[in-house]
């Protein structure tokens, strides 16, 4: 193999090693940003549940009928 070929595909690894790098990180920050959104997701679930159950026992307690009727 010539010199050039050498240093050409020397120059084409280091390039692709570039771009692997690269990549991972967009991944990583891919992966914190997912488990954020999944922590925010959950929090607002759980305030919804309790907001649904404060509504039903409200609602359940607006349902009984005084004792006189």
């Amino acid at each position: 193999m010539s010199e050039q070929k050498i240093v050409e595909l020397e120059e084409k690894i280091a390039f692709l090693q570039n771009m692997i790098d690269e990549l991972n990180m967009v991944v990583f920050r891919q992966g914190e940003k997912l488990e954020k959104l999944n922590l925010k997701l959950k929090d607002t679930h759980d305030k919804l549940m309790d907001q649904s159950e404060s509504i039903s026992v409200q609602n359940k307690a607006s349902d009984d009928k005084p004792p006189h009727y």
